[in-house]
């Protein structure tokens, strides 16, 4: 069981320093414990001036996610998300799961760059969630949404 997660581990990093290179983003930990292993986009966030902005967040899942759609189970999941400091809300643009070997098991696009921002934006960042330690580890002041 322990070198099994160990193997697992050990094939993520590669292959998030591989999609790295390749996809020009810079992987920083957010969440790094027992329970969970979360890393951010960095590279995005550099570019970022504003109070709305893009950001992949990488996480591995273990144990592993099943859903009746995706076939295979899913260990890592890349997710890109839109934040908008001044509503305290963020929503999420798509989404690409992975499989034990790093294999695309399926991806979404859920097309609301056009959409206003009550639909764009729709989940709070609350407290202690990841989305509100990465404000932190900013250091952006968050809008009156959040608590």
């Amino acid at each position: 069981m322990k070198l099994t997660a160990a193997l697992i581990i050990v094939l993520f990093v590669g292959t998030v320093s591989a999609n790295a290179q390749s996809e020009y983003l810079k992987w920083k930990p957010l969440v790094i414990n027992q329970k969970q292993r979360i890393w951010y986009d960095a590279s995005s966030i550099d570019t970022s001036k504003g109070t709305k902005f893009d950001v992949w967040i990488l996480q591995m899942h273990q144990p592993p996610l099943t859903f009746n759609e995706i076939h295979g189970k899913v260990y890592r999941s890349k997710t890109q998300y839109c934040v908008d400091l001044n509503s305290g809300k963020y929503g999420i643009l798509r989404v690409v799961y992975y499989g034990v070997t790093n294999n695309v098991l399926y991806n979404f696009d859920y097309h609301i760059d056009n959409y206003p921002d009550n639909l764009k934006y729709t989940y709070p960042i609350v407290d202690n969630n990841f989305m509100s330690k990465l404000i932190k580890k900013l250091n952006k002041p968050t809008g009156k949404g959040t608590k």
